[in-house]
C-alpha cells in the first residue's frame, strides 16, 4: 500500500495533473471493450468469416487503445475540462470566433471530441482494412459501418463518463449544457 502511494506521488511529479492519466486509462479500457464488440460484429457481418473478422478486430485491439489514450490526454491537457462547450472556430485553428459578430458557434465538448476522434479513426480504419483485405470496396464498406456506428458509441461513452465520471474543477454541470449545440452566449 505504501509503495502504491509512493508510485502515485512520483507519477504526479512527472505527469501534469490536467492529463488525468488514470482516468484516461480507465476510459480507454471501457471504450475499447465496447468498440471491440462492435468491430468484431461488423467485421463478421460484412465478411462472413470469423477468422477475418478476428484479424481485423485484432488490429483495432492493438492500435485503437493507443490512439484513444493519446486523443483523450490531448483533449484533457489542451482543450479544456469536460462538461463545457468548445469554440469550433478556435478548435479549427481559425482564430478566436467572435460570438458578438455571429461568426462563430460552440458545441458541447463531447461532440467536438467525437468529431476529431472519428475523423482520424476513419482514416486509420480504412487504411487497415485496405492493407488486410486488399479490396477497396470491402474496405470502404467496413469503414462506412464504423463511420456510422463509431460516433454513436463514442458520444454515448463520453456522455456516460460526463454523467458518472469525476467532475474536474471549473466544469459546467451537464444539466446546464444542451446535448449538441450551445448558443453563442453560453
Amino acid at each position: 500500500m505504501a509503495a502504491s502511494r509512493c508510485w502515485r506521488r512520483s507519477l504526479a511529479a512527472v505527469v501534469p495533473a490536467q492529463l488525468r492519466v488514470q482516468q484516461s486509462v480507465v476510459k480507454t479500457v471501457t471504450f475499447r471493450v465496447a468498440a471491440t464488440a462492435i468491430d468484431f460484429t461488423a467485421n463478421y457481418l460484412v465478411r462472413g468469416d470469423p477468422t477475418v473478422a478476428a484479424g481485423l478486430t485484432g488490429i483495432g485491439l492493438v492500435a485503437g487503445p493507443v490512439f484513444y489514450f493519446v486523443h483523450e490526454t490531448v483533449w484533457n491537457a489542451y482543450l479544456g475540462p469536460s462538461r463545457m462547450t468548445v469554440d469550433v472556430g478556435a478548435l479549427a485553428g481559425l482564430g478566436q470566433s467572435d460570438a458578438s459578430s455571429g461568426g462563430g458557434f460552440k458545441v458541447v465538448r463531447a461532440v467536438a471530441k467525437t468529431v476529431t476522434f472519428r475523423t482520424v479513426a476513419t482514416v486509420m480504419d480504412f487504411t487497415a482494412n485496405v492493407l488486410v483485405l486488399g479490396d477497396l470496396a470491402t474496405a470502404a464498406g467496413l469503414s462506412a459501418v464504423a463511420f456510422v456506428l463509431g460516433p454513436i458509441v463514442y458520444l454515448g461513452h463520453e456522455k456516460v463518463w460526463e454523467r458518472f465520471g469525476p467532475a474536474p474543477a471549473g466544469a459546467v454541470p451537464v444539466e446546464r449544457a444542451p446535448l449538441l449545440l450551445a448558443g453563442a452566449s453560453a
